[in-house]
């Protein structure tokens, strides 16, 4: 089969498994989805962007994926038709959120179809994100087996099943540095090249105005240009290109400035969310204790408004997969190779993105593994070239965990998920 036909088959199957999950998972039971849609809504009726408060509390989002998702919407919906949040409970004397992981009242497969017209728009990105994680893959070495299982390790995380369907900015940011991780892997194996550079800033521009937690991506991008052979004028020279992606971003954070006194709101975040917040010191034993866990856990996968986890032995599963794919990363690096300097350009990737959610933890509490979802192509890349660095993997071997993983997806939808919100009482 030729290779087109083969990724366009993966692409069907990604946005099948996608649909599937935005039909299990009912409309606003996803963190924050009535605040994006609202969002999306208010772009769509007023043609401008909203104004940051604690009316509009995502509106100090970058407007990309606000922008793209109001294509689908009609300017006649109505605000007001959306599903009502359910009425709280009283225990003891106490207000309590109702019994089971819903938040909202059921509502029918045939409802709300504005929606979910934008929920299948973003199942399209999240698919497309997975086709460009299958090519990042293929480029890190030349091998369809390496970028098959880079595409399965990011299509097939329960997480990113969940959010990759949820009316989300989420979707859009891992779209764009699944692009840029591409390039920077084709740059280390190719070379450097002005149309590679060029896409990459603006790739990185468009990521960054998707959501600003993708900021760290250009640092590593800027080290891949230095590691490369060439004179340090060259080099330097090279690095000139990042001046597009400042261009791209410079009008949306010129606003922030002139609205709210500073490029990315971050004082306004304090009285618009005001209730959010809890400042702490990176001393804190919550780095250390609660923190990682949560982060990990939510990475791997939790559902509805953190209202909806996994059984205890699927966490630990999945973490013996990380530590199986980092035993033969370790492996292969330690190896030597061309591929070192790839590994480790890639491994910058997480690293950063870790800093940037502790940084968000130091004001709010949000050991959220979402956060971590623009270096998940990078991640995935890793993990693939780590369980291909095992000793006697073969490519039976990721076929067979390529099915296992979606296997363990499948049934997490049909026997988790989906009896959580439609078969309780």
């Amino acid at each position: 089969m030729p290779t087109f036909q083969r990724t366009c088959g993966l692409g069907i199957v990604a946005f099948v498994l996608m649909v599937a999950w935005s039909w299990a998972v009912p409309i606003f039971e996803a963190p924050d989805e009535p605040d994006h849609w609202q969002y999306v809504l208010y772009v769509r009726q007023h043609g401008q962007l909203p104004l940051y408060g604690p009316a509009a509390i995502e509106a100090n989002s970058p407007p990309l994926y606000y922008v793209f998702a109001a294509l689908f919407v009609s300017p006649a919906v109505s605000e007001a038709d959306v599903p009502r949040r359910l009425n709280k409970i009283e225990v003891g004397g106490v207000l309590q959120r109702p019994p089971g992981p819903r938040l909202f009242e059921p509502a029918g497969l045939t409802q709300y179809w504005p929606l979910r017209l934008v929920r299948l728009a973003t199942a399209a990105l999240s698919a497309l994100t997975v086709l460009v994680c299958y090519w990042a893959g293929h480029s890190a070495t030349g091998k369809r087996s390496t970028g098959l299982l880079a595409a399965g390790l990011t299509l097939l995380l329960p997480q990113f099943t969940f959010r990759g369907m949820n009316i989300s900015n989420d979707v859009m940011v891992t779209l764009w540095c699944a692009v840029a991780t591409y390039l920077v892997i084709r740059l280390v194996q190719r070379g450097y090249t002005w149309r590679v550079g060029v896409t990459a800033s603006v790739a990185m521009a468009l990521a960054f105005l998707s959501k600003i937690s993708s900021l760290f991506v250009p640092v590593t991008f800027a080290l891949a240009i230095l590691s490369v052979s060439s004179t340090w004028r060259a080099r330097l020279g090279r690095l000139t290109v990042l001046i597009i992606a400042l261009a791209l971003v410079a009008p949306w954070l010129m606003r922030n400035q002139s609205l709210y006194g500073d490029p990315f709101a971050s004082r306004a975040m304090l009285t618009a969310v005001g209730d959010l917040v809890q400042p702490r010191p990176i001393t804190s034993p919550y780095f250390v204790t609660v923190f990682p866990v949560l982060l990990f856990l939510s990475f791997i996968g939790y559902f509805g408004w953190i209202t909806l986890w996994l059984p205890g032995w699927l966490y630990l599963l999945y973490g013996g997969l990380v530590l199986a794919a980092l035993a033969g990363l370790v492996w292969r690096v330690s190896r030597g190779g061309p591929e070192r300097r790839l590994v480790l350009l890639l491994a910058t990737l997480p690293m950063l993105n870790v800093l940037v959610v502790v940084y968000i933890n130091l004001t709010f509490t949000q050991p959220q593994g979402r956060y971590l979802f623009p270096a998940l192509p990078a991640l995935a890349v890793l993990g693939a070239l780590g369980f291909e660095g095992l000793p006697r993997w073969s490519e039976r071997a990721g076929r067979v965990l390529w099915c296992a993983l979606l296997a363990l997806n499948v049934g997490i939808l049909a026997l988790i998920v989906v009896p959580a919100y439609w078969l309780a009482r």
